[in-house]
């Protein structure tokens, strides 16, 4: 069984979506201390001609967890949906039924969780599949149960607790020592190195990479994002 570790992510890029798409389970990293300025709570879309952060703002410490961490109030939700329409509205392929579908209850989940990080997050992540028409099978490292760990020793706990036998790791595990510390206590580990097609983007001369899915869905189109994102990820031994 292959499985991807990794926080939710707000606004993800298409290469999120696909280690979705393709992992046998996806376990949404809950237990580690929150990202601070990372791609975490943030993405960029781009907007009159330059990227723009559109970012979830957070009441917890940037020391807390994501499990525990809290989201400040409901109203960027309408803001960050205006911020999207007008950056936008006039691309060849913007609809604004896959606006309302990804922020579709996220209010009502803010409420119902007291404005829970954690819940917020997954639940946008999970809209984001329903967009692209398919159902990741997903679980949260805190639903395991797991003792305290950090860094690769968590990884590795959570992976062993699911029964995988691969974990696919991320660019950056190569310079954690994952491969080693894994493949030592018997999980092979496979590196995806995601890849960023070029595509049209209106509005700008030379390809900007690394911008939310919105952008992609909203230049190309559904029916070729989906191709993107179904595509059959790439994995390397080192």
């Amino acid at each position: 069984m292959k499985v991807v570790i990794s926080q939710p992510r707000y606004l993800p890029v298409v290469s999120y979506l696909q280690r979705l798409y393709n992992a046998d389970l996806f376990v949404f990293l809950d237990n580690v201390q929150r990202q601070y300025r990372g791609v975490e709570n943030r993405n960029k879309i781009f907007m009159h001609g330059k990227t723009k952060w559109l970012t979830i703002p957070i009441s917890s410490s940037k020391l807390e967890k994501i499990y525990s961490s809290r989201i400040s109030g409901s109203e960027w939700v309408e803001d960050h949906k205006n911020k999207i329409i007008e950056a936008y509205r006039k691309h060849p392929y913007f609809d604004i039924t896959h606006l309302d579908l990804y922020y579709g209850n996220v209010e009502e989940v803010l409420k119902e969780s007291n404005y829970n990080y954690a819940d917020a997050l997954i639940h946008l992540v999970i809209n984001a599949c329903k967009i692209f028409d398919f159902k990741p099978r997903v679980i949260r490292a805190t639903e395991l149960n797991l003792p305290d760990a950090k860094g690769v020793e968590n990884l590795f706990n959570i992976a062993k607790a699911v029964g995988a036998n691969i974990y696919v790791s991320g660019s950056n595990g190569r310079q954690y020592g994952v491969k080693e510390y894994f493949e030592a206590r018997g999980i092979k580990v496979l590196f995806h190195d995601p890849k960023i097609e070029p595509y049209p983007q209106k509005g700008s001369q030379e390809f900007v990479p690394w911008l939310c899915f919105f952008d992609t869905l909203f230049n190309i189109g559904l029916e070729k994002s989906k191709k993107m994102v179904y595509e059959k990820w790439e994995l390397k031994e080192d």
